[in-house]
């Protein structure tokens, strides 16, 4: 059934390609899978990387691209879309992969980041591993990685500390994240993004965690009272990879090139997420300007020293354990590596 599938999204995508490809027959063509549209990230950015490729290159490249919504396919597809050979370059978000290795989520875990700049440290670090397992298990090669905004508390009632979420209903997105909420006494909930909106005005959730920007597009400031600034959820870290068939064919020259596009994309993708962020935040609260979204009038709560160690210490005892079990069924060694990478990096052992 999985292989029917992927054969099925191989011909639906190849199928949409055929119609859009208009390159010069000199340039070398990459088909690219982007991810889900509708975000400033990628109608802002990476379409239009792809549909200027040519004019970046001097002709050397150009595209055809499809958003994962164009191609019909689930979040959790994606990476499987690259080895069905339908397109050379796919992005996708690492937590909606963990599933197939949960290596892939190693960098991204609820609790280790606070901001964006330990955020980049530790994608930084911990690269490595990614590259060796996309390489060995998917036939893949990273080009780039990225986060979305981090995905912080709307809360219909105020909190003062983490601890208050005892007894409420948290919507969460993933089984490191529901595990740490647990842990903290309340009731992890899942629910799709849209669907948040209606679970908060009949009590199904109480708490739901999104990145800022996303939340006010669903119109969560309408219904949730205090927006909670702590990355309970991580950042939604994307990643660019490309099919290691396709990137082995092309010259020296062409890696340099595409190598070099890919590093100015992957450079603006990390400024925009700190930039929606705040635009998002702006918006929910009505405090500063609102450049992309609607004007609410949330409270706005950022954590303190204890509430933040309080956050690590749960991360320590009940997350890394919860991944690192998981994790290394399907890849022994990885704690080892996740220590000597991540775990350098920020001093977390």
């Amino acid at each position: 059934m999985k292989l029917a599938r992927q054969m099925t999204a191989a011909a639906l995508a190849s199928a949409l390609l055929l119609g859009g490809a208009t390159a010069a027959s000199a340039a070398k063509t990459v088909r690219a899978l982007t991810w889900f549209s509708n975000q400033p990230q990628i109608d802002d950015l990476e379409i239009p990387f792809w549909k200027d490729l040519s004019k970046a290159t001097n002709d050397e490249f150009t595209a055809t691209y499809r958003t994962i919504n164009e191609v019909g396919l689930k979040g959790f597809e994606s990476l499987r879309t690259l080895q069905s050979g339908a397109f050379d370059i796919v992005a996708f978000q690492f937590a909606y992969v963990g599933g197939d290795d949960p290596a892939l989520v190693g960098h991204d875990l609820p609790g280790l980041a606070s901001d964006f700049e330990t955020v980049r440290k530790v994608a930084d670090a911990y690269r490595p591993v990614l590259e060796q397992r996309l390489r060995e298990k998917f036939n893949g090669k990273l080009l780039a990685q990225w986060p979305f905004p981090p995905q912080i508390l709307f809360c219909k009632e105020p909190i003062e500390k983490l601890s208050d979420l005892k007894g409420r209903k948290v919507r969460v997105n993933g089984a490191v994240i529901s595990a740490m909420v647990k842990s903290w006494g309340a009731t992890a909930v899942t629910l799709s993004g849209p669907e948040v909106y209606q679970g908060m005005q009949r009590g199904l959730v109480e708490c739901a965690a999104t990145g800022a920007q996303y939340g006010n597009q669903y119109g969560w400031y309408e219904v949730s009272k205090q927006l909670y600034v702590l990355p309970i959820g991580g950042y939604a870290l994307v990643g660019h990879v490309a099919r290691l068939d396709f990137w082995n064919g092309l010259t020296e020259n062409q890696r340099k090139i595409l190598g070099e596009q890919m590093g100015k994309l992957e450079k603006g993708m990390w400024a925009m997420g700190a930039e929606t962020h705040q635009d998002g935040v702006n918006c929910n609260t009505g405090n500063g300007p609102c450049k992309s979204g609607k004007v609410g009038k949330m409270s706005i709560r950022f954590p303190g020293a204890e509430d933040q160690a309080f956050f690590l210490k749960t991360f320590k005892e009940v997350a890394l354990p919860t991944w690192i079990e998981s994790c290394e069924r399907d890849f022994p060694g990885c704690g080892a590596r996740w220590r000597e990478t991540v775990g350098k990096a920020v001093n977390v052992q």
